[in-house]
């Protein structure tokens, strides 16, 4: 090829006389084309952002609100009901055990303490057989608390893993059945990279809710209550000065469960959305390719995933927060309690094994509280993921093509077709009409 001063091309070269030679003109049209492809990208750019709503028209992220706690089971059948309740019988007694494995090991830390006792008497006999007596019967009750929270931990992961794997399945029919009852005009608000998505990731957040970490949830509530109801019991003073600690656990539980769902419903949208994104172009990457749309493609994806990292990283700024507060406070309460308790075992008010088991049983009581925050999370995660799983489900289609029941059934139609004066638009672009005054007679 001839380059003119300017290095622009005045003449044509040939790759073989065999072969088709490449022209001026094919030169400029493959450079018309290229120019009429970004041409069309730009307009492709500029149609979208017309497309898009405004700030003030989108529904904020805020507005998504978490179902109620109950609502979660809707969709449990008698048997998975009975299967809920078995699993929270079973999270109740696991939850009572902690308090009273403590009780049966104080009791033997004093049957040692009076052991102790009598070597220095020098009864050696009779602290011999008073330590080989009462050992041998402590040992038995820790052998039974084994033998029932074995039976307790089986019943809790069995009933509850069972009925959440029974609503799991009962949750996906129920999604993609009402998916395929949906008229033709929903389809084009929604993507369906963000369907496919929420069938597997949200039903899965739900399946975890209202699983295990439920019965969990109640393992660990029980835990702290009974755990408390044994302290006030051995000593009410000691129990009093600790639970001025405990509005500052609550508060921070509470925040955590309210603040947590609804962002963990928002984060899930956004990874919905660039599920849909994916899917979309992964599954037209051809026409991508033929218009150069890989960049703008990858900025519309790397948008909405950012989104959902932020959404992500805001969970886990709380979560932490929440949890490290409750650490605090439940660590200030050991504090207190040591203080106070060695201060009245001094003054004679209190026995060794008396504090010994009422601060054993508050360390217990905070260890199981603590344990109260990640499982709940993983619940109010399940409410906020519910909320759009559940919308789709209970929307009915204006045109439902599975109904053969309703609806009028004419046996024999004869006449004439006549389309006059139709107006159509698609529902995700109300602003740009397809049809105006369209009219047709067959």
């Amino acid at each position: 090829m001839a380059l003119s001063g300017d290095d622009t091309p005045v003449a044509a070269f040939s790759h073989s006389p065999e072969k088709h030679s490449i022209t001026e003109k094919s030169v400029e049209d493959a450079i018309k084309a290229s120019d009429d492809a970004e041409r069309h990208n730009r307009d492709l750019d500029t149609h979208e952002k017309l497309l898009e709503k405004s700030p003030e028209e989108k529904p904020s992220a805020e507005e998504i609100v978490p179902i109620p706690l109950l609502k979660l089971f809707r969709f449990a059948t008698k048997i998975d009901i009975v299967g809920v309740l078995a699993g929270t019988f079973f999270s109740c007694v696991s939850g009572v055990i902690f308090p009273v494995m403590i009780i049966i090991f104080s009791n033997l830390m004093g049957v040692i303490l009076k052991f102790n006792t009598l070597i220095d008497n020098g009864d050696v006999d009779s602290a011999n057989h008073y330590l080989e007596h009462e050992s041998r019967h402590y040992c038995m009750l820790f052998f039974v608390l084994g033998v029932v929270m074995w039976v307790t931990s089986f019943g809790v992961s069995a009933c509850w893993a069972i009925s959440a794997e029974n609503q799991g399945l009962r949750i996906r029919k129920l999604y993609y059945k009402s998916i395929m009852r949906q008229d033709i005009g929903w389809f084009d608000t929604v993507k369906t990279g963000e369907l496919t998505t929420r069938i597997t990731n949200d039903v899965n957040m739900i399946q975890t809710g209202i699983g295990e970490k439920f019965g969990f949830v109640f393992m660990n509530i029980v835990a702290f209550v009974a755990s408390f109801i044994v302290s006030f019991i051995k000593g009410w003073k000691l129990t009093f000065i600790c639970i001025t600690v405990i509005p500052f656990i609550t508060m921070a539980g509470a925040y955590l469960g309210i603040t947590y769902a609804k962002i963990t419903g928002n984060a899930q949208d956004k990874t919905a959305a660039s599920g849909a994104i994916a899917d979309e172009v992964i599954s037209g990457i051809r026409t991508i390719m033929a218009f150069n749309g890989q960049g703008r493609e990858i900025n519309r994806y790397k948008q909405m995933v950012e989104e959902s990292y932020h959404f992500g990283r805001r969970n886990g700024f709380i979560l932490g927060g929440c949890i490290g507060v409750i650490q605090f406070f439940i660590f200030a309460m050991y504090c207190i309690g040591f203080n106070f308790g060695s201060w009245r075992l001094r003054e004679g008010e209190y026995e060794p094994k008396q504090v010994l088991t009422i601060i054993l049983v508050l360390l217990i009581g905070g260890y199981m509280l603590s344990g109260v925050g990640p499982n709940a999370s993983a619940v109010t995660s399940a409410q906020g993921s519910a909320a759009k799983v559940f919308e789709i489900i209970d929307r009915v289609s204006p045109i439902d093509p599975l109904d053969t029941e309703t609806g009028r059934k004419v046996e024999k139609i004869h006449g004439d077709i006549v389309f006059r004066d139709i107006h159509f638009t698609y529902p995700s672009r109300p602003d740009v009409p397809i049809l105006k005054g369209f009219n047709l007679e067959i």
